[in-house]
This record gives C-alpha cells, structure tokens and sequence, in this order.
C-alpha cells in the first residue's frame, strides 16, 4: 500500500517522476515526445536545486497556444494506446509544478493546477498500470526505495530503475 502522506515532498515528486521515467520510452515514436522529455527534464532539475519557478514548468504543460504544451499535446496524438501513458507525464508534470508553486509561496496557481489534490496519486498509478504489465511490482518497488532515502536524487532513481 503506497502511503503518500508519510513522504516528503521531494519522496513524492521523485516517486512520480521514477515511474514516469518508465512511461517516457513508450511514447518515444509520438511527435510529441521531446516536449514530454523536456517536461519531465525540468520536474528533476526543480526536484534538484528548486530554482525552476512553477511557471517555467506550467509553461511546458500550456504555453497558452493551440499547439504546444502538454495539455494540447496529449489530445492531439492520434494514438490511442497513448492515452494513459500521457495521462501519466502530465499527471506528474503537474504534482510537480504545484509543488514548485507552494514552495515558492505563490499565492496565485494556475486553475488546472490548483485543483491538483490527494486523488491525483491514485489516478496516476491506476493510469501506470494501465500501460506497464508489471505496474503492481514496479510501483511497490520505486516506493520502497524511494521511503528508504530521505532526498533521493534523479541519479539515485534512474540507476534504481535501471536495475530493475
């Protein structure tokens, strides 16, 4: 049973952004997947030093274009099995970037971002095990590690990826 609220908030956002590191090569033919990169890229660099600002990475979720963003993005690929996988980025991108915007003490959030709440979490691991085969396994295992270290760090989650 995954326990969010007994997680930092660094624990949490590292969760997220592990498992969406498994999710990223299954939307490696989408023409849409180096903005979904850059996204999460940005996510590891808040999560690392906390200098990123929540509109930076709101930016990349709606530039307030019909076109770019995740938000348009996620609607405009045309393949159906892509639906949950990209779920799944902007669900993190998201918890994210409300974090970066708390820290930051803004007191204004973006409305997609605002209305970002505890149900997201389980949405976003119903949507994973949607995609991955091994979701159950996967997900109990990053949980795991990631309580287990109290400022995990993007190269301690990708090499524990990696290995497993």
């Amino acid at each position: 049973m995954i326990k969010i609220e007994t997680m930092s908030i660094d624990q949490q956002v590292a969760f997220y952004l592990g498992l969406s590191e498994n999710i990223l090569p299954l939307l490696k033919e989408s023409e849409y997947f180096e903005d979904a990169r850059k996204a999460i890229d940005l996510c590891w660099e808040w999560l690392e030093d906390k200098e990123v600002t929540g509109d930076e990475i709101y930016y990349t979720l709606d530039d307030g274009t019909e076109f770019a963003g995740l938000f348009m993005q996620m609607q405009m690929d045309e393949v159906p099995e892509n639906e949950d996988k990209w779920e799944c980025i902007v669900s993190s991108v998201s918890f994210v970037d409300k974090q970066a915007y708390i820290q930051n003490k803004e007191p204004y959030l973006p409305a997609p971002i605002e209305n970002i709440d505890d149900t997201l979490l389980q949405y976003f691991l119903d949507c994973y095990n949607n995609v991955m085969v091994d979701g159950e396994e996967r997900i109990k295992s990053l949980y795991e590690f990631v309580v287990s270290k109290d400022g995990p760090s993007k190269s301690d989650i990708l090499s524990f990826i990696a290995k497993n």
